[in-house]
């Protein structure tokens, strides 16, 4: 009778990729290196806290609202400073290279059966010096990303208010009470309702404001083939604009945790992609087309006042919204796990997902993330520079420098002789151009940070 009711009571999808997984001698509480105690125990896991995992088209949701966010809104800008040539090549490129990268992160998780965290495959790829790497890029982009859609929202909420808008930093401190209540949902599966709501709202502010550049054109608009304007930093910063806008690959190994079937993933990543691309384009060849060079940072700022602009701002603000919650929830699992590791806290340490965390520790953890968010983008209000700055500095690395060293290291034997190329060559060229882009970025914000401007004055 009790081996029936068990069986009935563990009706959880979980993701047993190895029968069992011995925590090593080296393990402790006061270290790092936590995984679970085997396949058993993660099944009663995922039974006690009532898990519930994602499908892919709920993982396709999921990425939809952390990539198809406020990156879209530069694409015009960035058409403008490089060209239609180079800038649609990169749109090429990045598309191509997006769906690479969720293969490879699939196969990486794969490779290693006990990961929470991508840190722990840098761990079985290159020991403790690859995870240190892994913590110090991904979780400084968590932790940035975060200062990056906390402001996005903000500019969002601002413009949908219009003349009626507060000081930016009122507007900033709204977001931060409406994203710290939602992000107590803490079960992605949960929140999908939410995320196709903002993906929706999304679509209909795209619609709205090609709508309004193609109906209202500038009549003195021009473009070019290959822009040479001289203003080369300007043109890294698009270009790495550009790659903010596909870069979900931090959060590619969590999401992954909380899927039913992870091997799945790819399909996730491509149907996104497609999504994604095809929208970055058509937004941006339509800005660029009806406004030239003199288009705005961020285009929807090109469309002034107008009742519709106000509409299309208050949409975008919902997608703001779903795209902070997702970056919210992926950084404070991944910080309480980090704390747990260290501290020895065993229910952080081992939690697989958000949902395992206790409430009142997500809470507290989730609050300090969004406080420091309002805060930096409040003093930092330079979206433009600051995309261009994460992306560089950490984006390139995170998607493509870290999984080619792994995969390297873990998937050489069922690689086949070009990807083993491809990988070797991306390596030294992803740091190349990440360090150019930084040198770029930094040179764009301080010329912004000399141009003034302050979140606590009045709205401009």
């Amino acid at each position: 009778m009790q081996s029936a009711d068990l069986q009935e009571s563990v009706d959880v999808q979980v993701d047993v990729r190895e029968p069992l997984i011995t925590r090593s001698s080296s393990d402790g509480p006061a270290g790092e290196d936590y995984c679970e105690e085997n396949a058993i125990a993660r099944i009663h896991s995922h039974t006690r806290h009532g898990v519930t995992r994602c499908s892919w088209p709920q993982t396709t949701t999921a990425l939809l609202s952390l990539q198809l966010g406020w990156g879209l809104w530069l694409f015009p800008s960035a058409y403008a400073r490089l060209g239609w040539i180079p800038a649609l090549a990169i749109t090429v490129l990045l598309a191509l290279s997006t769906s690479y990268s969720g293969s490879l992160f699939t196969r990486l998780y794969a490779a290693v059966p006990h990961t929470v965290l991508f840190g722990d495959v840098g761990k079985k790829a290159a020991g403790r010096r690859g995870r240190a790497i892994v913590y110090c890029i991904i979780y400084s982009l968590d932790a940035t990303r975060c200062v990056i859609l906390h402001l996005a929202a903000t500019q969002s909420l601002q413009h949908a208010l219009g003349d009626a808008a507060p000081a930016m930093w009122q507007c900033g401190l709204a977001v931060l009470v409406m994203a710290g209540i939602f992000t107590q949902i803490r079960a992605l599966s949960e929140l999908s309702w939410f995320f196709m709501t903002g993906t929706s709202a999304q679509l209909v502010a795209i619609g709205i404001v090609i709508f309004q550049l193609l109906s209202d054109p500038d009549p003195g608009a021009k473009t070019e083939l290959v822009r040479n304007s001289g203003h080369y930093e300007r043109q890294f910063v698009a270009i790495f604009n550009m790659v903010f806008a596909y870069g979900g690959q931090f959060a590619f190994t969590e999401l992954m945790t909380d899927m039913k079937q992870p091997a799945e993933f790819p399909k996730a990543i491509n149907v996104c992609t497609v999504i994604m691309s095809t929208l970055y384009a058509g937004l941006a060849s339509a800005g660029y087309w009806s406004k030239g060079r003199n288009v705005a940072d961020i285009v929807i700022f090109s469309l002034g006042e107008s009742p519709l602009a106000r509409v299309a701002a208050g949409c975008i603000l919902i997608q703001a919204l779903a795209q902070y919650l997702v970056n919210l929830n992926v950084w404070t699992h991944n910080l309480m796990v980090l704390v747990g590791r260290a501290t020895g806290h065993g229910n952080s340490a081992t939690a697989r997902s958000a949902s395992e965390h206790c409430r009142w520790r997500w809470l507290l953890a989730s609050a300090f993330v969004v406080t420091y968010s309002w805060l930096i983008s409040v003093f930092l209000p330079y979206f433009s520079s600051l995309v261009g700055i994460v992306a560089s500095s950490t984006y390139l690395v995170c998607a493509y420098t870290l999984p080619c060293w792994f995969a390297l290291k873990l998937l050489r034997g069922s690689m086949w002789r070009g990807e083993l190329w491809l990988c070797h060559l991306v390596i030294p060229v992803s740091l190349l151009l990440s360090a150019a882009g930084l040198f770029s970025s930094v040179s764009s914000l301080i010329q912004d940070i000399k141009s003034g401007g302050s979140g606590f004055g009045p709205p401009v």
